[in-house]
């Protein structure tokens, strides 16, 4: 697995000179509006399974995995592992880019950030990891059952789809007068809405029992996934 984890490192490394700045200058601008820092430092750390996806897709590497003397359940085990920790050397940044660039805001950015669950929070951690673990063990069956680039494409629709129905259901609870966790004055924004949730089921009465049914959950979710990876990409003729 380790020699799979450095294949990945060996096909960024020739971008990073412009994916380095691209990732700071991305995230910075982001932080400029409070609703938007979470989902894209998010979508940030989210970027790097595919784009490496995609250029093995263009230098054909799988062929070249395939040589490899490792199973393939082994070459999806690996790709669990390089996305799992994308997600949470994002949620690292998330934290230490929001030190830095709050030490040296103008005040009325730090006003604007007033209200809003701060970035080092652990609900706001808490909900970064949790999202982005589930979008990738989400992604992933698509990948190794399609191949890239269609198992992107459908990926996204089927995302696309299940956003708008939760966007509909909550406009629909909210109609009926049920309240969730309120985000700050005028935010409004659905990372703030779920950083609050995570707080309270972190902290909350309940908190151990909460913590322990969303790891179970995250135990049940994965294994799934990586059952059906493993299935998926036995039966590929590479």
């Amino acid at each position: 697995m380790t020699r799979l984890l450095v294949k990945d490192l060996r096909l960024v490394a020739p971008y990073a000179w412009v994916a380095i700045p691209a990732h700071v200058l991305w995230c910075a601008q982001a932080f400029l509006s409070p609703g938007l820092y979470f989902w894209f430092s998010l979508g940030a750390a989210l970027a790097w399974t595919p784009v490496v996806l995609a250029i093995e897709w263009q230098l054909d590497a799988d062929r070249f995995v395939a040589s490899l003397p490792v199973t393939r359940a082994a070459v999806v085990h690996a790709r669990y592992a390089s996305a799992l920790g994308s997600v949470i050397a994002g949620a690292v940044l998330y934290v230490l880019y929001g030190h830095a660039l709050m030490a040296v805001a103008p005040e009325r950015l730090a006003h604007d950030w007033s209200g809003v669950p701060q970035w080092w929070s652990g609900g706001s951690v808490l909900a970064f990891a949790t999202v982005g673990y589930v979008l990738v063990t989400a992604f992933l069956p698509f990948h190794f059952r399609f191949r890239f680039p269609m198992g992107a494409g459908l990926f996204a629709v089927s995302a696309i789809a299940a956003g708008s129905i939760a966007v509909a259901l909550v406009k629909a609870t909210a109609a009926t007068g049920a309240r969730g966790p309120t985000p700050g004055p005028g935010r409004g924004g659905a990372g703030e809405m779920l950083a609050a949730s995570f707080a309270s089921l972190a902290t909350g009465a309940t908190a151990p029992w909460g913590l322990l049914a969303l790891l179970a959950g995250a135990g049940v979710l994965g294994y799934v996934s990586i059952r059906l990876s493993v299935r998926f990409y036995a039966r590929q003729e590479l």
